[in-house]
């Protein structure tokens, strides 16, 4: 195996709209520096079966926009679009590359573009003989289960003021597992080239009444990993639908910190522990497939139109969350989108027994969890909100229940079982080729022995 890694700053030079929430303004200022950081791997000098990921510090971006980049770093280096992975790290405070909730910030995100190609390019041009080791380990109080049920039978969000008494509990479990690899050169195990670390969660510490850009507990936690280990780090983050921060307390640059901290002390104690194997391959596969989008209803469309009435199609800013103003407009725009399937991509790689697949949007983390028990692979990480976006993709469950992502989907409810039988066959896929090449190696000791 051969790696490279290149990095870069990405914070805006100026004021920009924010991303993650409903903001009256553009931000005033840098809490912390954005980056976006590249890993190329590959399995020999050739980049013909390389693979190559991103990890932006940015909330969100466009299915469009990431064709652009890929379309690009294929001409620029040769690694196939099929075989390149640009991940948002989804932190609330960083710039509108998509415009969810206020105007998107089109120059900044065609320079974003411009600096990821570069990056990759940057990357491949620095592929060394590498070794490799992945790594699983826990932490269990980051991430929250945000849906919880009220005794009065309705769903309330985990940063809503509901009184406490009247909860009767999270509607299902958090995702606590943190992944890692670790990948060192190959002739001197001591020397990191990068860490790559993986957990599902939230990064909206800081709400919408923030303004100043960051890249919230992931930035924190990679800039103390980087630290730690003189290297560099790339957070990807899972199936984080159904999954949060503690909505009602630490909700200030110390929560930042601690949660950080304890993201990176977590990787920090896998990392440790791993022995990269120099035997170490890499297999990778890919799919493209639709998703149903979803069909509003005509009770939705009048209730949309009676909002519409009263608000002028205004949407009030709010810290957290969004209220009827909002999901009016966004009932509208789907309706006249519902005959519009949603495009999909996945691109899944493993090393040894375990395997990365990415997701373009925010899986249920039952689903993703579902997936990763499922999978063929000894441990398998979801990279969310990778390679574009369909939104939130909810359990037929939640959709019954309701809620603020089950309002605000894109897609049918038929999604989830589409999403998990594409996740499946991909992974069952790249497995076979897995023991295939495992059985190839093997009979080429035994035959030089």
């Amino acid at each position: 195996m051969r790696a490279g890694v290149s990095g870069i700053d990405i914070t805006p030079a100026g004021s920009v709209w924010m991303d993650g929430m409903i903001r009256t303004h553009r931000s005033e200022g840098v809490h912390d520096r954005l980056r976006a950081c590249a890993l190329v791997l590959a399995g020999d000098e050739s980049l013909d079966d390389a693979v190559a990921l991103v990890s932006v510090d940015v909330c969100t971006l466009t299915t469009g926009d990431v064709h652009k980049a890929k379309a690009e770093v294929t001409a620029q280096t040769g690694i196939l679009a099929d075989r390149v992975i640009i991940a948002a790290t989804h932190t609330h405070s960083g710039p509108a590359t998509v415009g969810y909730f206020n105007p998107a910030e089109s120059d900044y995100t065609s320079d974003l573009i411009s600096k990821i190609v570069r990056i990759v390019r940057e990357a491949a041009g620095n592929l060394r003989p590498a070794a490799a080791a992945c790594g699983s380990g826990r932490e269990n109080t980051i991430s929250h289960y945000r849906r919880l049920l009220a005794d009065d039978g309705h769903v309330v969000m985990n940063w809503e003021p509901y009184p406490a008494e009247h909860i009767v509990g999270p509607l299902g479990e958090p995702d606590p597992e943190v992944g890692a690899l670790k990948i060192v050169r190959a002739n001197d195990p001591s020397e990191l080239i990068c860490v790559l670390f993986n957990h599902a969660g939230h990064p909206n510490v800081m709400s919408g009444d923030n303004y100043l850009l960051s890249g919230d507990y992931p930035g924190e936690a990679a800039r103390l990993l980087e630290e730690r280990f003189g290297t560099a780090a790339l957070f990807f983050n899972g199936a984080q639908g159904t999954v949060d921060i503690d909505g009602l307390k630490d909700r200030d640059w110390e929560g930042v910190d601690r949660i950080g901290r304890a993201l990176a002390d977590a990787v920090a104690g896998i990392v440790e522990g791993l022995h990269p194997d120099r035997e170490s391959g890499i297999r990778i596969a890919s799919v493209n497939y639709l998703l149903p989008a979803r069909q509003i209803t005509p009770d939705e469309l009048s209730w949309a139109d009676e909002v519409i009435s009263c608000s002028g199609g205004e949407v009030q800013a709010l810290p957290d969350g969004v209220g009827d103003d909002y999901k009016a407009n966004l009932y509208k725009r789907l309706y006249l989108q519902q005959n519009e399937d949603i495009p999909a991509e996945q691109v899944c790689f493993a090393i040894g027994d375990t395997a990365f697949i990415s997701f373009p949007g925010e899986l249920y983390t039952e689903i993703g969890m579902h997936i990763k028990a499922t999978s063929p692979f000894k441990h398998t990480y979801i990279l969310g909100l990778a390679n574009g976006t369909v939104g939130y993709v909810p359990t037929r469950k939640a959709i019954a229940e309701g809620g603020y992502a089950e309002d605000t989907r894109y897609v049918d409810a038929s999604a989830e079982d589409v999403v998990v039988q594409q996740s499946l066959a991909l992974l069952n896929k790249v497995f076979r080729c897995t023991s295939e090449g495992e059985n190839s190696q093997e009979k080429e000791r035994e035959e030089r022995a």
